[in-house]
């Protein structure tokens, strides 16, 4: 028994909880055991626990003893402090598992570490066992995200799908979805149906005209959402505006601000940026926030990008549109315009009962500071964050460097990104404990953490699998665990314990013991 608990006690449960406490008693839970849980989620939570402990356990009868229950706070005993939120409190003895919570949020998660624990149990004649003790767990961050890039290479339902399994298991909770770009359009808008007629051909490594339709219809994004919502996840949708629009400007021309041809090419994004002045322009945009509104009813937040727009590159001050608003309102430069244009569109997305979400270029565009989210991206610019925070801006870090899965994890790649080095795992698990100044790290209006993929170089699912896994599960640990929780050292031991369920659900991720080939384009 003394060999067993000691093994257990080291809790290979990922991301880890805030407190552990293990006695030398042992709960066994046998085959057909009862369980009884909230009503709503009773076939999911039997057939996860089953699945886990790889037996059949059983929907507890009414006033039947039952192995593992899902309570709420109300039989902690008074000394002991009560889960708030999206906390939870597992309680271990010898006869009954109980998980704890306030909230449906709390025991969702606490059923993650449950699932955890009884598939690294130890096994005797049929049974499984876990050491008794107290689990005590609650999130560091309210905002634990991940991005996913579709414009430049599509995903796919399915695909989607499965990373939102993957996200819930380790308690990450906002899937921000960058749905509209310039390589293609892939968001069913039913009052525009060229957006998917012609702006959702291709994708970044093919632009022929020709080239298949990828988006998601209306009836797909709902199951998506629903989806996620089960898992306790919020999708957030990015519409970009006034730039990265050249998908939306190949379908409806009339709606151009001009763009940028790359160094050296000839036919890169000529139409980056929607006119943003123009009263079409406005209409449009109103409508797709409209429909996207409605598909996305909990998002709290819609983000429409607002980034690299560089006023059409001096494009727009040729716009008969654009020079009459400068007229009207006194405007004497571009940068006026575009703030302009922010502030039209951030009033739509509130009026629609949205918080307005952008990324950091927003922050210096005269936006209600309560009714706005900064995204931090520019790793570079350490100044925007803290001018933002000093603003009074709610933040969520996702700085290019630990936080883009685009570029490469370690030396020895060569197909990724890079800027003065690379995102190796270690970096993506101590952040923002390192990174940025440590002040900052703890300032109460950074709302959490997301990591971005970018699709540039991710062409196949197997190349989108390899840049994320396993560096999702250093950013739920960095994202959930409290900083004097946290050690790297613990974390690559219980991740070598999780890289063989990635295999067998044949996930093409990276493993960073055997450094395995890179996954290419």
């Amino acid at each position: 028994m003394s060999s067993h608990v000691a093994q257990a006690a080291e809790l290979a449960v990922i991301p880890m909880p805030l407190e552990v406490t293990t006695t030398e008693d042992v709960f066994v839970l046998d085959p057909g055991a009862y369980v009884h849980t909230s009503m709503s989620v009773q076939k999911e939570t039997i057939a996860a626990l089953s699945k886990a402990a790889g037996f059949e356990l059983a929907l507890a009868p009414m006033d039947v003893a039952c192995a593992i229950q899902f309570l709420s706070n109300d039989p902690i005993p008074r000394e002991l402090p009560k889960p708030e939120g999206e906390g939870y409190m597992i309680r271990i003895r010898p006869k009954t598992l109980i998980v704890h919570a306030a909230t449906p949020e709390g025991h969702f998660y606490g059923l993650q570490t449950l699932i955890q624990m009884l598939e690294d149990a130890g096994s005797k004649e049929g049974s499984l066992s876990l050491p008794c003790g107290i689990i005590r767990d609650q999130p560091r961050f309210g905002w634990r995200g991940f991005m996913l890039d579709e414009s430049r290479e599509f995903t796919g339902e399915a695909g989607v799908k499965k990373l939102l399994d993957e996200m819930a298991r380790f308690k990450l909770n906002r899937f921000h979805w960058h749905l509209t770009d310039s390589a293609g359009w892939r968001i069913e808008i039913k009052s525009y149906p060229k957006l998917t007629e012609i702006g959702s051909r291709g994708s970044e490594s093919d632009r022929r005209p020709d080239a298949p339709r990828q988006f998601y219809t209306q009836d797909q994004i709902r199951s998506i959402v629903d989806y996620a919502k089960a898992r306790h996840i919020t999708i957030i949708p990015e519409i970009d505006m006034p730039g990265h629009a050249d998908a939306a400007v190949l379908a409806y021309p009339e709606l151009g601000g001009g763009g940028y041809l790359k160094k050296g090419s000839t036919d890169k994004w000529p139409n980056f940026t929607f006119n943003p002045a123009k009263p079409a322009t406005l209409e449009f945009l109103d409508t797709v926030l409209g429909e996207v509104a409605e598909l996305f009813p909990d998002a709290g937040v819609i983000h429409f990008g607002g980034d690299e727009v560089h006023f059409g590159w001096k494009k727009w001050n040729e716009l008969p549109d654009v020079k009459a608003l400068m007229k009207k309102e006194g405007f004497t430069t571009l940068a006026e315009v575009e703030a302009w244009f922010n502030r039209r569109m951030a009033s739509r997305i509130r009026d629609l009962g949205f918080t307005v979400g952008g990324w950091d270029e927003i922050a210096a565009r005269e936006l209600p500071t309560d009714q706005t989210l900064i995204f931090w991206w520019r790793h570079d610019k350490p100044g925007i964050l803290s001018k933002a925070l000093a603003d009074d801006y709610p933040v969520v870090l996702c700085p290019r460097r630990p936080m883009y899965f685009d570029f490469v994890q370690h030396e020895s790649h060569q197909s990724g990104r890079r800027w003065g080095g690379f995102n190796p795992i270690d970096d993506v698990y101590h952040f923002p404990d390192s990174g940025i100044d440590p002040s900052v790290a703890a300032n109460p209006r950074i709302l959490g953490i997301q990591a971005c993929l970018w699709t540039e170089t991710t062409v196949t699912q197997e190349r989108r699998d390899f840049m994320t896994f396993p560096r999702l599960l250093a950013l739920s640990e960095a994202a959930w665990t409290s900083p004097a929780r946290k050690n790297v050292d613990s974390f690559m031991k219980r991740l070598r314990k999780e890289l063989p369920r990635l295999t067998e659900q044949g996930t093409h991720f990276y493993d960073p013991f055997k450094k395995t080939p890179e996954v290419t384009r």
